[in-house]
């Protein structure tokens, strides 16, 4: 299957998606000194693999919480059988992983909706608070929020757990849907990073009389709403750190609060202030080399986003097939999995809808067979590596009599897996029917003095 960018999925969603979807399979990352590999069995981590020296040795928890360090850029999702393990709770990891692999930045950004909006608790967090293992000074927070909804500049002003922690902790309980957000006005909206201070009023509107500066300033102002610090600068995404250096210097001598202030323009140092603020950010982030390389690579379009939603909705849709096929539900289970295919044209989904569409005993076998195997062959075409392919086209060219492909495909099916029991039987008829052709005489013959053995 394919990679998709932490930076669509972020590793606090994709486990909670994995949770709720009782997610059967493994979640991969790559790693340049050997790949980390989680298996899930209902949703659960169960058990991990890492070929990492490093790592390897490291339990479960711990390569859980590999997912969330900063190097980790893309990872992969694959659904298959997973043997029955004990499961662990994720929730305690995803709050390490946030407290101890993100860094504030990173946090800053993947929490941003929560600072456009006051918070409140879901009526379910009562029932799942437990399974996080909170500290005295989290839960004193969520009374605090339980009590009235609140902003995360008020949560700093009262609370004694720094900034990182209270983003960690919003960032948890927000992941699995246990908070809700009340939208603020846009003059009441603050900047995560903002200190605890009352509201500015808004600045007023430049007029023709007013100096260059401040139109310029209100142009900033814009500007500095993007995500991206090379953005917020004025910067392409080329720009070296001399060019960066100096453009953060001609900024900041030109909309200074004090420069304003000099210029008797005092009714726009509110403004000035949070330009400041916002420039300094973002310069911050571009001194470290890391994030300035981060922050080359082009945002990810919202068409990106949608894309990963739609394959991670594929495979719950496909994991629903998967226990409608169990249960010989079959006619659920091929719609879930031609919902899966219209969603992820993944070589998984087709092979399953058209293996069902072949099994389901309300279609017409003989009416479907050869679009079945139009559909494998494709499937076989995007996922050439997966022996059940072979072994489901094998079967459909037995059906329709084309004993050579079949017996091409089951032969692939077990050089694929020498222990695939079902290849390996038909493989054996194959023979037999093969023998008895070659030698119709000596097979009528045996027949009939099978009739004359005598019976134990």
């Amino acid at each position: 299957m394919a990679w998709y960018p932490v930076s669509q999925v972020p590793p606090p969603l994709l486990l909670i998606h994995l949770l709720d979807s009782r997610f059967e399979g493994f979640l991969r990352v790559p790693d340049a000194q050997g790949e980390l590999t989680v298996y899930f069995r209902q949703g659960l981590p169960v058990r991990s693999e890492c070929k990492n020296p490093a790592l390897a040795a490291g339990a479960l928890g711990e390569h859980l919480l590999e997912l969330f360090s900063g190097g980790v850029e893309q990872f992969q999702i694959e659904p298959m059988s997973i043997p029955v393990g004990e499961g662990l709770n994720p929730l305690p990891w995803i709050r390490r992983g946030l407290r101890e692999r993100y860094d504030l930045a990173r946090l800053e950004n993947e929490t941003r909706e929560l600072s456009r909006a006051r918070i409140a608790v879901s009526p379910r967090l009562d029932a799942a608070v437990d399974h996080f293992e909170l500290t005295p000074p989290e839960l004193e927070i969520l009374r605090q929020l339980k009590a009235a909804p609140s902003t995360i500049t008020q949560l700093r002003g009262t609370s004694q757990l720094s900034f990182k922690d209270i983003l960690s902790l919003l960032y948890s309980l927000a992941s699995c849907r246990l908070l809700q957000s009340v939208p603020l006005e846009a003059a009441e909206a603050a900047p995560v990073g903002a200190q605890p201070e009352p509201q500015p009023t808004a600045s007023p509107v430049p007029s023709s009389t007013e100096p260059e500066i401040i139109a310029e300033l209100h142009q900033l102002t814009a500007s500095l709403q993007d995500e991206n610090p090379f953005v917020r600068l004025g910067l392409p995404l080329t720009a070296t750190m001399e060019d960066i250096d100096a453009r953060f210097r001609e900024l900041a001598r030109k909309f200074h609060p004090d420069t304003l202030a000099r210029k008797e323009l005092s009714a726009f140092l509110a403004e000035a202030q949070d330009v400041f603020a916002k420039l300094t950010e973002a310069y911050n982030l571009l001194k470290e080399d890391t994030s300035r390389e981060k922050y080359r690579k082009p945002a990810e379009s919202k068409e990106d986003l949608a894309e990963v939603r739609r394959v991670l909705e594929a495979e719950v849709l496909y994991q629903k097939g998967i226990i409608h096929f169990r249960r010989k539900e079959y006619s659920l289970a091929e719609q879930m999995f031609l919902e899966a295919r219209h969603k992820n044209e993944d070589g998984s989904h087709i092979a399953m809808w058209a293996w069902l569409r072949y099994l389901n005993p309300d279609n017409d076998r003989k009416a479907v067979r050869e679009e079945v195997k139009i559909a494998l062959q494709k499937a076989i075409q995007l996922t050439p590596r997966e022996a059940d392919f072979y072994f489901y086209l094998g079967k459909v060219c037995m059906d329709m009599d084309q004993i050579a492909s079949a017996r091409q495909y089951f032969n692939k099916a077990v050089e694929i897996n020498s222990e695939h029991i079902e290849a390996a039987r038909e493989l054996r008829m194959l023979e037999r029917r093969a023998k008895h052709a070659a030698n119709p005489i000596a097979h009528a013959t045996g027949s009939f003095l099978n009739l004359f053995k005598k019976k134990d």
